[in-house]
């Protein structure tokens, strides 16, 4: 991706980020464009793959999860874990990293109980360490821009 990002696409951007459903006229007010201005770049920005897509933020709760946590899992190499953490509704997050562990993820349980059995089904593919998250801090932050 070799997209060129001005200062009108970064607003755009986060303007996206703060409200997806945000109409391409209330941007074009917000930033000083025109309604076709802002279509045309963020049809460009999507184009080129610097948005990815528009996702409703769902509350877990609404599911039954009262649980958020971060299990790490140590694997042997080659050990086929991503085709099943990919099938599991409460992991919603898998990262490989680098380091000790294979993979870091965030899943969703609707009690210790439930959380105790995804863990069982994780120990197969290697040995899981886990932490319940008692409080988030900063969640789906906007991404921009780094300040060099």
């Amino acid at each position: 991706m070799n997209a060129k990002i001005d200062n009108y696409d970064q607003k755009i951007l986060g303007l996206l980020q703060q409200d997806a459903r945000i109409s391409h006229a209330e941007i074009g007010r917000q930033i000083h464009l025109s309604q076709p201005s802002v279509s045309e770049r963020i049809k460009r920005l999507e184009s080129s793959g610097v948005i990815r897509g528009y996702h409703a933020n769902i509350n877990p709760d609404a599911f039954g999860y009262q649980i958020t946590a971060m299990i790490r899992l140590s694997t042997q190499q080659g050990r086929p874990y991503a085709d099943f953490v990919a099938t599991q509704p409460e992991i919603i997050d898998c990262y490989t990293v680098t380091g000790e562990d294979g993979a870091v993820m965030r899943v969703l349980a609707t009690d210790v109980a439930h959380l105790q059995r995804l863990i069982d089904k994780l120990n197969r593919y290697g040995s899981t360490s886990t932490a319940i998250v008692l409080t988030t801090h900063v969640a789906g932050k906007a991404v921009s821009m780094p300040v060099a």
